[in-house]
């Protein structure tokens, strides 16, 4: 049996490759041939199948003069990507394709070639950026919605990519054409991890019979050890993160330490905080090591998470969460009982300060959110919904 599995990506850099090498380990234990389909990234792991993978560019380099218009064409439809993957598809003939992130690097053009071949096809959504100019529902530092049912011109009113006009310009465009051309450039199912992103992609027109939910596979490079006296947010130091909430709950509690693992443009919020560590940018191992012995993680993001690693991650190592109320993160977080819930800063503040108080209480919401993870996204029953929905038979 042989899998086809694609991202623009073979190297770690996020959710989508967090759940895509986890996929692609699983898969191969259960006895099914991986095939990866991806870009040619100076920073992607070593693959036998990289000669097939098209070229990589950035659609971050700027391009000006006769040339702006070729860079947007292929940022929306990626021709050399169809072609590459036609002639793959034709010589492997996998059973089935599993897609994660294709925007503006693949971009959709893959989709009739799969349908055409017919491979039964499912792609995973990692964020909104199906019906999202930006991809994360947010803008000028608050939860957007003004695009839903197809209205991108608000993207450009609102600068919301990179707070520029023409980015902005370019993925309003780049949203209106996938759009239009969403009947044929498909996949067989849309999978959603959280109810959250399944309700947001049917209020914006996706028919509601091509989406599913499929909570995502979870899996840590760690072991749970003791609760510690400290603080971890684990993630990109950006707005939409909270990074500013993290730096709000380190004045509040100048006497605990509160590690940062990540890194981005918000790294300066957190500059003259005598209590904050950060580590930067680490691998998977050491920032589940760093997270198995902290005391409470944080997860204060300002934007619609889907399904956050960052919570899930935390939770299957034992980790009393903190998290804001957001998007899919309710789904993830019973309050009081697998985590706490929180509206605003300074509740995010007491409720670090609590849990920090009360270790057994902090470890008994750490017991319960283990048990929840182990059973709706461990391995078994991820897998055979999987092998459902992709119709390989015979596969758990």
């Amino acid at each position: 049996m042989r899998l086809l599995l694609v991202n623009s990506f073979l190297h770690a850099r996020g959710g989508d490759t967090t759940l895509f090498f986890a996929e692609w380990r699983g898969w191969e234990a259960r006895g099914v041939e991986i095939v990866p389909f991806a870009m040619r990234h100076p920073d992607n792991e070593v693959s036998p199948w990289a000669v097939h993978f098209p070229a990589w560019r950035s659609p971050r380099t700027p391009v000006t003069g006769p040339g702006a218009a070729e860079a947007l064409a292929h940022a929306v439809w990626n021709r050399d990507a169809a072609r590459s993957l036609a002639r793959l598809v034709a010589q492997v003939r996998p059973d089935a394709a599993h897609v994660h992130h294709v925007h503006r690097h693949l971009t959709p053009s893959i989709f009739p070639v799969l349908r055409r071949a017919g491979v039964r096809t499912a792609w995973t959504l990692h964020d909104h950026e199906l019906v999202c100019p930006n991809g994360l529902r947010f803008t000028a530092g608050a939860p957007c919605f003004r695009c839903q049912g197809g209205r991108y011109a608000a993207a450009v009113r609102h600068r919301c990519k990179d707070g520029a006009i023409g980015p902005s310009v370019a993925v309003a465009i780049e949203k209106a054409i996938h759009r239009g051309l969403r009947r044929m450039a498909a996949p067989d199912v849309y999978l959603a991890p959280s109810w959250h992103l399944a309700e947001g992609l049917v209020a914006d027109g996706v028919p509601e019979a091509s989406v599913q939910h499929l909570p995502n596979l979870v899996e840590v490079l760690a072991e749970p050890g003791p609760l510690g006296a400290n603080v971890v947010f684990a993630g990109r130091l950006t707005a939409e993160k909270g990074v500013d909430a993290v730096a709000a709950v380190a004045r509040a509690l100048p006497a605990v330490r509160v590690d940062v693992l990540g890194e981005g443009p918000e790294r300066g919020r957190l500059a003259g905080l005598a209590n904050v560590v950060c580590h930067g940018q680490l691998g998977r191992a050491e920032v589940h090591a760093r997270l198995a012995t902290a005391g409470v993680v944080l997860v204060p993001s300002r934007w619609p998470e889907n399904q956050p690693y960052a919570v899930l991650e935390a939770q299957l190592l034992a980790r009393p969460v903190v998290a804001r109320a957001v998007g899919g993160v309710p789904e993830l977080i019973e309050d009081g009982r697998t985590g706490r819930l929180v509206q605003t800063d300074p509740e995010l503040v007491q409720a670090t300060r609590q849990l920090l108080g009360d270790p057994a209480r902090a470890a008994a919401l750490g017991a319960a959110a283990q048990a929840q993870v182990r059973t709706t996204h461990g391995a078994p029953a991820w897998f055979g919904r999987m092998a459902a929905v992709l119709g390989l038979g015979g596969v758990t």
